[in-house]
């Protein structure tokens, strides 16, 4: 053992290297094992596999010449990273400091090398480890060549090498060399500590593959893949040295990727289409979710200050003739009228030479938004190694469906763009069109193994292209008035086409003004931008053929209203916005875990006593101190609220000083449940045959009511924010604010908003909505505000954002407003929720005291409490926090 590391525990790696927890558990399975068998060259691997088979009943072989154990985790939840915790234990707690890599083929090879080598990439697999004073040394290629290994200056050495590299009789890594003399290959079999690592494992399971690597004899093996399955003819057969498998179900269950949804058509009898019928209907139908994503896409950026992400759409065709009739389909007038025509590719193995290389420079480079590519069509599978972030649409068109197939195909569009969940259900999908495969993947999502859920269907005919839109200030005064100040104030003669002009150039005037406060650095207008914005208005009007010749023919009374009309319609945009003071967390302190006080669902706890004559060969636990007297248990001394206690004790959320009170209830609540069914005898007999489910329901409950606050921060303000942040709505309905409406709330965009801050917002709820026209009516109420998301920097739960739905400002207070549903008035992340927006108003009341600013409020309504006779005031008055 290597005794200078001590506090490189794998809860302390985990935690530096922010592993996951597929990644924490696999590497706990490591040190188990290797704590157990005594790792040594030439072990005895029979009784290795005994002890190992004894810890993790599914590994029944380890299928090689070496002890190799297989962690078969989902494409996304990171691998490679997990490879630099694994080599960090190894070196740490074993003194380990040799290590092999082996990639599959030149694409993951490259990308092993990077990944362990390069610091400043940010995929840099030992970013946050400290145990490397210097950094390992990676040997790849040639290097061997070069240098003697005992001159590289690392302690620890990586080898990184394509399989292709060694299993070939005559390979170079075979030859004798002068620096080692002996070969490279043969150098590397005898080092005492090799530890091999092999990425993509199912790969290395040939005959030739398999070989290469026992003959390297290494101290141990640890096989990473996504596929733990070897093909053998029409059969896949599982590997048998799996120790720990985390499938692709769980990862997107975990919110590791994004989530699946299958797109198909209602009542539509597939059999009755041709094979080109149906699938210039699903590409169509592919095209328009590809398109519908791209605009939530950009909407997303926009709002949250985040780089945009650019989606493609892949065709999975069967051959490369079906390939070549689909091109020349998505490149005809037929489809969209032609517009990707010169933003389609097409990839597969008959392409040659300049046409292969241009095809993949763009494959390689489809996630830049400088890349025209949309549309990627594909026969058969794409390589591993290709991990692109941007894949949001798949349409398999006449290929196999077996459901590993459809896996590999949906796991290429599973990783998440920003590297973990946005909460933005779009931002956060990936679309498969099923169609005549719908049948198949439905019955598959009544299946607890599926990476569908049923709820995550679409229908084709209800995805509705979506428009975008702004919005503007709503500073308009009533515009009858603005022509008449404007008439005296430039002192033209009233006609049909100055009224045009006029009314344009004030449009003009009023987006241009928005634009600089928005995204100048000042975020204000100065004189000099003031004569800017009137020149960027006569451009605009003198290219209007109509509105031109009235220009030309008054231009000097005109241009200096539009200078005056700037000067005003800044100082009424001003005017108009509400301060947000701007909150520093200088200290993000102690991180608790609370649990909100609630009741069991005693729905799941179905136990029933076991009869006597089972009792013994049911018992969990031989320690439990019960005796048998002829037929009856005697449970003198059996005290089962502490026996269910010590269970929830083990769990690591449960720290018993803070909840005992819940604790108690709630067991309470189970013991009285089975005891009024089965009286106490029964109770008890329950509770001591399945004490380990029981704690485990309760803590399944107890995980839903559960939050994290940080315990001690210190937030400070540092000024106000003059200016609220211009949104970007995507819509499918548009509509007035007072007006009726069609398509469900979410996708309505509602209009001729005059006391908001904006012109127009979008609601979640219709609550919401009810409120927005209270506001607008109410004369108490001065402004009011549909924050953007990154109008505050207000954050809960481990860093997760938090988002008021309203902002409203009295004539001496400003409140943040949440309108929340009945049912989660008591539900663990709005509770969170609730307390951050009361410090937030604390801190920001405190400060604006000081500096001349209104006092903050916090409103916590109940969505039933909104009528449309409501006044803002009595509501202020009967739900304020604060």
């Amino acid at each position: 053992m290597n005794n200078h590391f001590p506090q490189y525990t794998t809860d302390y790696i985990s935690g530096v290297m922010s592993l996951r927890k597929p990644q924490t558990q696999s590497l706990k399975i490591l040190e188990e094992i290797v704590n157990t068998v005594q790792l040594r060259k030439a072990m005895n691997l029979k009784a290795a596999l005994g002890a190992v088979h004894a810890m993790y009943p599914i590994c029944s072989d380890f299928e090689r010449d070496f002890m190799s154990l297989t962690f078969a985790l989902a494409t996304g939840v990171g691998k490679t990273r997990l490879m630099g915790a694994f080599i960090a234990h190894l070196y740490t707690q074993h003194n380990i400091r040799n290590f092999f890599v082996v990639a599959p083929n030149t694409t993951i090879y490259e990308k092993l090398k990077k990944d362990l080598s390069d610091s400043n990439s940010e995929k840099y697999v030992f970013r946050g480890l400290g145990c490397f004073v210097t950094a390992p040394q990676i040997i790849t290629d040639d290097d061997y060549r070069e240098k003697t290994i005992s001159l590289f200056e690392s302690d620890v050495h990586i080898f990184v090498y394509n399989i292709d590299k060694f299993n070939k009789e005559g390979a170079n890594m075979k030859k004798v060399n002068e620096l080692i003399g002996n070969s490279f290959y043969q150098y590397l079999s005898e080092l005492p500590d090799l530890v091999l690592i092999m990425d993509e494992s199912h790969h290395y399971r040939a005959e030739k593959g398999a070989q290469a690597l026992n003959e390297l004899h290494p101290l141990l093996g640890l096989e990473l893949t996504a596929t733990p399955l070897v093909t053998q003819g029409s059969k896949q057969i599982p590997f048998k040295n799996v120790v720990y498998e985390y499938p692709l179900s769980k990862a997107i269950e975990d919110g590791y990727t994004r989530t699946p949804y299958a797109v198909t058509r209602s009542d539509i009898d597939f059999y009755n289409f041709g094979d080109e019928q149906l699938d210039k209907m699903m590409l169509l139908d592919g095209i328009a979710c590809h398109e519908n994503t791209k605009r939530k896409l950009e909407v997303y950026a926009a709002n949250h200050g985040k780089r945009l992400v650019k989606p493609f759409m892949l065709v999975v065709c069967k051959d490369t003739d079906h390939a070549a009739w689909v091109e020349k389909f998505v490149k005809s007038d037929e489809f969209r009228g032609g517009a990707y025509r010169n933003k389609t590719i097409i990839v597969h193995s008959k392409q040659k030479g300049s046409e292969t290389e241009a095809n993949t420079r763009l494959l390689l480079d489809v996630e830049n938004p400088e890349n025209p590519v949309e549309i990627v069509i594909h026969v058969n599978m794409l390589k591993e190694g290709w991990d692109v972030n941007n894949l949001y649409t798949i349409v398999p068109l006449r290929t196999a469906a077996s459901k590993i197939l459809r896996e590999q195909m949906v796991g290429r569009g599973l990783r998440l763009p920003y590297g973990e969940r946005t909460g933005d259900k779009d931002v956060d999908a990936v679309m498969l069109t099923a169609h005549d495969k719908f049948n198949d993947i439905l019955a598959e999502a009544q299946k607890g193994d599926s990476i569908f859920k049923a709820g995550n269907i679409i229908k084709a005919e209800e995805i509705v292209p979506e428009q975008v839109a702004y919005t503007q200030l709503a500073i308009e005064t009533e515009p009858e008035t603005n022509l008449q100040k404007a008439y005296e104030h430039t002192q033209l003669q009233k006609t049909a086409a100055t009224d045009a002009l006029l009314k344009k150039a004030a449009e003009i005037i009023s987006t241009e003004v928005t634009q600089h406060i928005q995204h100048t650095p000042a975020h204000t207008v100065t004189p000099a931008q003031a004569q800017q914005i009137v020149e960027t208005v006569k451009q605009k009007v003198s290219e209007d053929k109509d509105l031109g010749d009235v220009f030309k023919e008054n231009e000097n009374p005109l241009a200096a209203w539009m200078l005056y009309q700037t000067e005003e319609t800044h100082r009424a945009a001003v005017s108009k916005f509400i301060p947000i003071p701007r909150i520093k967390v200088t200290d993000t302190g102690v991180e608790e875990y609370v649990f909100v006080d609630f009741d069991l669902d005693m729905t799941e706890f179905t136990h029933v006593p076991i009869k006597n004559e089972l009792l013994v060969q049911n018992l969990e636990d031989m320690q439990d101190r019960q005796r048998i007297k002829g037929d009856a248990i005697d449970f003198d001394g059996y005290n089962p609220k502490k026996v269910i206690l010590e269970q929830l004790r083990k769990k690591p959320e449960i720290d018993y000083e803070k909840c005992s009170k819940l604790l108690f209830k709630l067991i309470t609540q189970v013991c009285d449940h089975y005891e009024s069914r089965y009286g106490t005898n029964g109770m008890q007999n329950i509770i001591m045959m399945y004490k380990r489910d029981i704690g485990n329901k309760i803590y399944k409950q107890m995980l839903q009511h559960f939050y994290c606050e940080n315990g001690f921060l210190q937030e400070e303000v540092v000024g106000t924010r003059d200016y609220n942040l211009q949104q970007s709505y995507s819509y499918i309905e548009r509509v007035n604010l007072f007006s009726a409406y069609t398509e469900k709330i979410q996708s309505v965009l509602f209009d001729g908003i005059k006391k908001g801050v904006f012109d127009r917002a979008k609601f979640d709820s219709h609550p919401e909505l009810l409120l927005a026209r209270v506001l607008e009516y109410d004369t108490d109420v001065q402004n009011w505000l549909r924050p953007a998301p990154l109008e505050f920097n207000i954050t809960y739960n481990h860093g997760h954002s938090y988002e008021p739905d309203f902002v409203v400002e009295t004539e001496s207070v400003i409140y943040l407003v949440e309108v929340k549903g009945e049912d989660k008035l008591n539900d663990p992340d709005v509770i969170a929720k609730k307390k951050r927006g009361i410090q937030y108003c604390e801190v920001a009341s405190r400060w604006g005291k000081a500096n001349g600013y209104k006092e903050w409020r916090y409103l916590f309504i109940p969505s039933k409490q909104v009528m449309p006779n409501s006044s803002f005031m009595q509501l202020a008055g009967r739900f304020k926090e604060v």
